[in-house]
Parts: C-alpha cells; sequence; structure tokens
C-alpha cells in the first residue's frame, strides 16, 4: 500500500526547508578563509554541513513522513539499476587505494586530514541525498508527476553547485561541474528509485567525494593524474547510462512500498 502523500501537497516547507539550505550553503562558501580547491576548505565546511543535518531533522521531523523521503531500509533491485551505484562506488575506492602506492612513504599526506575530509564527505553525502533525491525528488514528483519530477529534481542539485563561483571557481569550472553534476545525480536517483532508499546512496556519495578529494592531495604530492582522468570519465559514462534509463523507467511514485 502507497504511503499517504498528503504532507507533501504543502509546498511551503518544501521551499523553505531548500531556500534555508542554499542559503546556509552559500554561507559556508562565503564565511570560509579557504579557497573552494583547498583540503582545508573540506575539513572546515563540516561545521556547514552540520548545520543543514540539524535543519533537515528538525523540518523532516515536523512535517513529512520519514519512510516518504526514502530514509528506510533498501529493498532488492535489478542489477542493471543498482549495478552504476555499485560501480562507481568500486571505482573510487580502487582509485583511492591505487594513488596511494603512487607517492613515496615520505611524502605521503597525513592520515589524520584524510579522516577529517572523510567526515565532511559522511554529512555531504547524507545531506545532498536527503534534500535532492530525497525531499525534492518526492515532492517535485508529487506535484508535478515522474516525468517531470525527476529531471527537476536533478537540476536543483546541479544548481547548489554553482554556488561554488562563490568559493573562488572559474565560470568554466562551474559549468562542468553543473552538467556533471546532472549525471552524476542521475546515478544516485537511479539508484534510490529502484531500492527505494537513500541508504545506498548516500553511502557511496560520501565515499566517491572523499575518494575524489583525497585522490587530489595525494596528486599535489607526487601521484599520476592518470587515475583521477579515468575515474572521471568512467562516472561520467555512468551517468549516461543511468540518465538514458531513467527516461525509459515508466511512470512511478519514489519510495512506494
Amino acid at each position: 500500500m502507497a504511503l499517504p502523500a498528503r504532507d507533501l501537497q504543502r509546498r511551503a516547507p518544501v521551499w523553505a526547508v531548500l531556500v534555508l539550505a542554499f542559503g546556509l550553503l552559500a554561507w559556508g562558501e562565503i564565511r570560509s578563509p579557504h579557497a573552494y580547491t583547498s583540503p582545508d576548505f573540506v575539513v572546515d565546511y563540516v561545521w556547514t554541513e552540520g548545520q543543514v543535518t540539524v535543519l533537515l531533522v528538525l523540518a523532516t521531523a515536523r512535517f513529512w513522513p520519514w519512510r516518504r523521503l526514502g530514509l528506510r531500509l533498501p529493498q532488492a533491485a535489478p542489477l542493471r539499476h543498482a549495478g552504476p551505484l555499485l560501480l562507481l562506488a568500486a571505482a573510487a575506492v580502487a582509485l583511492r587505494l591505487w594513488v596511494q602506492t603512487q607517492v613515496p612513504a615520505v611524502a605521503l599526506p597525513d592520515a589524520a586530514t584524510s579522516w577529517r575530509l572523510l567526515r565532511t564527505t559522511l554529512l555531504v553525502g547524507v545531506n545532498e541525498e536527503w534534500l535532492f533525491r530525497g525531499l525534492a525528488l518526492a515532492a517535485f514528483c508529487h506535484w508535478w508527476g515522474w516525468r517531470r519530477g525527476w529531471p527537476a529534481a536533478l537540476l536543483a542539485f546541479s544548481c547548489v553547485h554553482l554556488l561554488n563561483l562563490i568559493g573562488g571557481v572559474p565560470v568554466w569550472g562551474a559549468a562542468f561541474q553543473f552538467v556533471n553534476t546532472f549525471l552524476m545525480g542521475s546515478v544516485f536517483l537511479l539508484a534510490a528509485v529502484a531500492t527505494r532508499s537513500l541508504m545506498g546512496p548516500m553511502l557511496v556519495h560520501a565515499v566517491y567525494d572523499w575518494a575524489v578529494t583525497d585522490t587530489a592531495r595525494h596528486v599535489a604530492a607526487g601521484a599520476s593524474n592518470v587515475g583521477s582522468a579515468s575515474l572521471a570519465v568512467f562516472a561520467l559514462g555512468l551517468g549516461l547510462y543511468s540518465l538514458w534509463t531513467l527516461w525509459r523507467l515508466p511512470d512511478r511514485v519514489p519510495f512506494d512500498d
């Protein structure tokens, strides 16, 4: 039996949470003394992500059923739908392990910073999936139907990354991030809809962001950049496949039982 969707009929709370989350993330970019490309920026950004997590917990507890936003255990899904997410996770972990072998032991980046980066990316994975594959996807599909709802949720996810312009990302870099996150978001969205849960996408999103961020530190220490480039191409391929698969899915209500 489908879960009741009447709570999503109230649009004001949904828009309020999205706008407040965008505002908190933008303020985090403004207040940071570090450039967006610096590991110190990511480490320091944990406080901003923590504020967004508190916002999401309080708003969801007040306005929406948790399961209705995908906050539930995953169900079994066809490999053609869950496979891209699993492949992305495996590729990200493999890259991170490989680049560590490329740097001499005396030049290895410190492990403490690596753990602090993971602390932030765990919150990033939770927050961005909760916001865009949870709240935005469920609300937009309820308001506008499946065919318009899921592309709108992906666009919202891409738009939040334009805030990185505040952190010093050049316009061409922000444009690339916009396209890249649209495609990457489709991998997470396909898995979320297929498993009727955000648990897998949250975890893989966090691990992927951590692997990419920590790999950049190893590249700066002397590791080859070939692995990073290969992962980017591979991830874009998974995104295109996921986008094509989403387009062919029949109409549905996300996270229904």
